[in-house]
């Protein structure tokens, strides 16, 4: 190559281009030519491969689950019934007796198991009923204090006091702890907090230690203060747009959530969050105004053909009930808004309770409703002075309350607010080092949705372009993939084909989303390459099979695009993509 450009004499870029190009190319060609497992690889059979392994995995599951039933009911009739295997035995006939007694005789579930205690070989109840579901106080007091599970495992532990856990933690000698560190601590109104004197000195690491547990409330926090094994679940599941958890992802889970990306024909004009002004008063704890316009978007949503479920919340009591008198108040005087409400607030959703609720900030955690809206209740007093006191935003752990009050919804947040926009539009950075307070992370919050209207606007203003071009545009990414890049790079500069690189997020990311030949703004197909995200699995196959399952769900057709396939014909897979992208009628998931 380096005499053929010599002889040219072409300037210097081009040359460094065409090396490296040469360069580029003759490695590739060895390593194709030294890997057997390289020079062989056949895109459709590799194809054929995962297909058939989805499939079996769908198999799989049900069998596994009906091996694990049929043994434990094998086990159950060899303990519990008689060589006939018709009538039960003695110990079957004493666990129906315990079970079953009525009147003065009739034992409780305490006694049950205590009875149970002294059985040889262990208590059948504990075979036919292997798990069981109960709160702290619960266990306390009807299980024994020893080790009667071989797993203990606590679920909302944030919520779980460290005095209830303890006793709980000796009826197993494994513990899980399950629970999320951003979400509020167990509320203690009526009781005070274990004090520590001060005067005491600190000369051991036992005494430093039992110092810092002291201070802590809840379960989780003291588990994560010992020398544990820890993993995280980064798969965000409740909201159905990844702009609802972009802030709180950001602030408090440093970006490591990974919420699950819509497709983007069905992408929404609106913003999933949106602020509306009330530019009301607060005066004696309410914000009347405030409550009005809240009040007016209830009626809005539950107009609609087909209603979401609603959540109404709050920064305090006072201005909670006010929303409730506000919403009573119409109902009285229009029968069709009561009839609607009626039944808002009586919805079911799957297997749970959905109805219309409104809370104040301490009392909303656990819940979610496809629609929240937030009465952010401060605001200016009559004679327009603004404090900024927030309640309790401004005392510790207000940046949790913020995080669970902004994460409850599905489909989008309404932010109804009186805070003047002066106070949120200029805020200063928080200190290197310094956590940012309550009150700083509301009016970050208020900003953040500011801005998100203002870019779904300018999006929706360039989708609707009739002479916007071919767009590329790459995402940022952890694992960036010069392949799948150059790929889209090459399908716009040369095909004249829309591409978007890194599409979604790390979890679950399309490497290259390709648009329509014509219909510039429609993404027809979505592109896996190999390469750089398949080595940070621990099992790669799984977690391909798993990304694959979730992104066919949200209405992706996908291709896979095998880089020694493609090094042998380049030309030839990046026509296929653009016909395959032409082609819009429904294919198999992966072709």
């Amino acid at each position: 190559a380096a005499p053929k450009l010599l002889e040219h004499e072409l300037t210097a870029d081009i040359t460094v281009d065409a090396l490296r190009k040469a360069v580029l190319a003759g490695e590739i060609s060895r390593r194709l030519a030294d890997e057997p497992e390289l020079h062989t690889i056949d895109a459709h059979r590799l194809t054929t491969i995962l297909d058939r392994y989805r499939e079996l995995e769908k198999q799989r599951m049900p069998l596994v689950r009906d091996a694990i039933l049929h043994r434990w009911i094998a086990r159950q009739k060899q303990r519990l019934l008689a060589g006939t295997g018709t009538r039960l035995n003695s110990a079957g006939a004493d666990l129906r007796r315990r079970l079953t007694m009525r009147g003065r005789n009739a034992m409780r579930l305490r006694q049950v198991l205590a009875v149970g205690r002294g059985i040889e070989g262990g208590d059948p109840l504990m075979d036919m009923c292997p798990v069981w579901l109960a709160s702290p106080e619960t266990v306390a007091q009807i299980f024994p204090r020893q080790e009667v599970f071989d797993v203990v495992i606590f679920d909302e532990a944030s919520q779980c006091r460290l005095e209830e856990a303890l006793p709980v933690m000796s009826r197993g000698p494994r513990v899980v702890i399950a629970g999320d560190p951003k979400q509020l601590p167990p509320t203690r109104f009526f009781e005070s907090a274990v004090t520590v004197s001060e005067v005491e000195q600190i000369e051991t690491d036992q005494d430093l230690f039992e110092a810092q547990q002291g201070e802590v409330e809840d379960l989780l926090t003291a588990a994560l203060s010992l020398d544990i094994h820890q993993c995280y679940l980064d798969v965000h599941y409740r909201s159905r747009n990844a702009d609802l958890i972009a802030f709180s992802n950001e602030q408090f889970y440093s970006s490591r959530l990974q919420p699950i990306p819509g497709h983007p024909s069905n992408r929404v004009k609106l913003p999933p969050v949106s602020l509306r002004r009330a530019d009301g008063v607060y005066e004696d704890r309410q914000n009347v105004i405030e409550a009005q316009r809240v009040c007016e978007l209830v009626c809005e949503l539950l107009e609609r053909p087909d209603p979401p479920s609603i959540g109404v919340a709050c920064f305090n009591v006072t201005q909670r009930d006010l929303i409730a008198e506000k919403l009573d108040e119409l109902a009285a005087g229009d029968a069709a808004f009561a009839t609607r409400l009626a039944a808002a607030r009586e919805r079911r959703g799957e297997g749970s309770f959905d109805g219309l609720f409104v809370k104040n900030l301490e009392n909303v955690q656990g819940d979610e409703r496809d629609h929240i809206i937030i009465s952010t209740t401060y605001g200016p007093d009559a004679k327009g002075r603004f404090y900024r006191r927030f309640g309790p935003l401004g005392r510790v752990g207000g940046g949790r309350r913020l995080n669970v009050l902004i994460t409850r919804a599905r489909t989008q947040v309404h932010l109804v607010t009186s805070i003047p926009r002066e106070a949120y539009t200029a805020l200063p950075p928080t200190p290197p080092g310094q956590a940012p307070t309550g009150a700083w992370l509301l009016f970050a919050y208020l900003r953040f949705a500011e801005q998100l209207e203002v870019f779904y606007e300018k999006t929706d203003a360039q989708r609707d372009d009739p002479a916007a071009e071919p767009m590329y545009r790459e995402y940022a990414s952890r694992s960036p993939s010069l392949f799948a890049a150059a790929v889209g790079k090459r399908l716009t500069a040369m095909h004249h084909v829309g591409s978007e690189v890194h599409w979604g997020n790390d979890g679950f990311c399309v490497d290259v989303a390709v648009h329509h030949p014509t219909r510039l703004d429609d993404v027809t197909l979505g592109v896996l390459c190999d390469g750089a995200r398949y080595t940070q699995a621990e099992d790669p196959v799984e977690w391909d099979v798993f990304r694959t399952s979730i992104l066919e769900s949200q209405g992706w057709r996908l291709r896979r695009l095998w880089s020694p396939h493609f090094f042998r014909d380049p030309q030839g897979s990046l026509a296929e993509l653009v016909d395959a992208a032409q082609r819009t009628e429904q294919q198999a998931p992966i072709s």
